[in-house]
């Protein structure tokens, strides 16, 4: 049998080599960070505080950013690191004091992806939920209820957005025309449950926000700035691929007949105390109307989509396959010729 002879010496120089190979990237990394860490010790801590307890911003120079690996999107962070970015507060963190955006440190590109691959290891929050919220789902209608919140609750009166390109709004604190390529979509929804929890005694406003409430404004806020939003059609979905009107006809008649009547003649028992009432359907081409239309409507309910209050939203009542029956079941039975 023939013995298999190794060279020493080229065993001992291929061993080298995988070694080299292999301790390369991980020290390279671990140099990365340690500039990284030096840069956040040396330069951002001069501003920022990084350890420690929330603390009213009053008795701060720039924001807490012990969470600051959990806030923000990183390519959008190491941008306005090398000052390709717009200075988050117009007049300042500390409006109290000073009126008018104050410069940011620029730093390189390299020490930037270094400053970001720090924040990413070491600077995390374990109230943060990884996927406490899916916005895979969400529609531009929902987009649209979340800017009426925005509104309402005054937002508009402290963050600037855009309206038409135009600049719009308070700049007392972030501005937020650009928030959807900033932030990471966990943080940002739990700062809305409660802002307090990050920035104590600082004017921050609790809003009184519902389970989707919270969705729809922090998913509209995850929407400002985005080019070519992807944004979900449910009308599209697998549930309206398979359809049957006949499923849908007991739909009608759980949810719709009692104020639409049972051959939707708008003379149900609950119509009679309704002003204005309910909607007959077997005078409208509901067969010409479209998906879109239909499914918001049922959805999101007439208050929202300017008809009769009286008009419930059923979308979290009616299941999804269900809802997609009862819109083909409309369609199929009310085709009135207007004309």
């Amino acid at each position: 049998m023939k013995r298999l002879f190794i060279n020493p010496t080229r065993f001992f120089l291929g061993i080298l080599l995988i070694f080299t190979y292999l301790s390369f990237p991980l020290s390279l990394l671990a140099a990365n960070e340690k500039q990284g860490e030096q840069l956040v010790n040396e330069v951002c801590s001069t501003c920022h505080k990084f350890k420690g307890e929330p603390e009213s911003k009053f008795n701060l120079q720039a924001p807490d950013l012990m969470w600051g690996g959990d806030k923000y999107q990183r390519p959008w962070l190491i941008r306005f690191l090398i000052g390709k970015e717009p200075n988050l507060y117009p007049n300042g963190y500390r409006w109290d004091i000073v009126r008018q955006a104050e410069p940011h440190v620029v730093l390189s590109d390299e020490k930037a992806q270094a400053v970001a691959d720090y924040f990413n290891q070491n600077l995390r929050d374990s109230r943060i939920k990884k996927n406490a919220i899916d916005l895979s789902q969400f529609s531009e209608k929902e987009a649209e209820l979340g800017a009426e919140i925005f509104e309402s609750f005054s937002c508009i009166g402290c963050h600037r957005i855009k309206d038409d390109g135009k600049l719009v709004g308070g700049p007392i604190s972030a501005d937020l025309f650009d928030s959807g390529n900033r932030y990471n979509l966990d943080w940002l929804y739990r700062f809305a449950l409660n802002p307090q929890d990050f920035t104590p005694h600082s004017g921050e406003y609790l809003a009184d926000l519902s389970g989707l409430g919270a969705r729809y404004i922090v998913g509209y806020l995850m929407t400002l700035g985005v080019d070519n939003y992807p944004y979900y059609e449910p009308w599209k979905s697998n549930y309206f691929k398979n359809t049957d009107p006949k499923r849908g006809e007991p739909v009608y008649k759980e949810y719709c007949t009692q104020c639409h009547g049972a051959n939707g003649d708008g003379d149900g028992p609950g119509a009679e105390g309704l002003e204005p009432k309910p909607a007959a359907h077997s005078k409208m081409a509901l067969s010409d109307y479209p998906e879109d239309d239909l499914f918001n409507l049922l959805y999101y309910g007439g208050k929202n989509m300017e008809k009769a209050a009286t008009m419930p939203d059923w979308g979290l009542t009616i299941p999804p396959q269900q809802l997609a029956d009862l819109i083909a079941f409309l369609r199929s039975k009310f085709k009135v010729d207007l004309l």
